[in-house]
């Protein structure tokens, strides 16, 4: 089965990726110090992933989509945190 090289979706699987790392890192207790470490700890995976969706699988614009999100969540993350 092939996947259709779409943004939305890269941009889809891109948040979900986060949002699943952030909630496994939310879990852990951080102290006042590190406020920032589980978001930006959240990125690595969707960084990973662009990587191989770029260069593995061929998949352009899914991996255009994942790197959107990343980078605009951590433009937030260092702006808003």
């Amino acid at each position: 089965m092939r996947i259709k090289d779409n943004i939305w979706l890269g941009m889809l699987i891109g948040a979900a990726v986060f949002a699943l790392c952030y909630l496994l890192l939310s879990l852990a207790p951080w102290g006042e110090a590190y406020t920032r470490a589980p978001f930006l700890l959240a990125f690595i995976p969707g960084i990973i992933l662009f990587r191989m969706a770029m260069v593995k699988w061929n998949l352009e614009k899914i991996g255009r989509g994942i790197l959107a999100v990343t980078f605009v969540g951590m433009l937030l993350v260092f702006f808003l945190v």
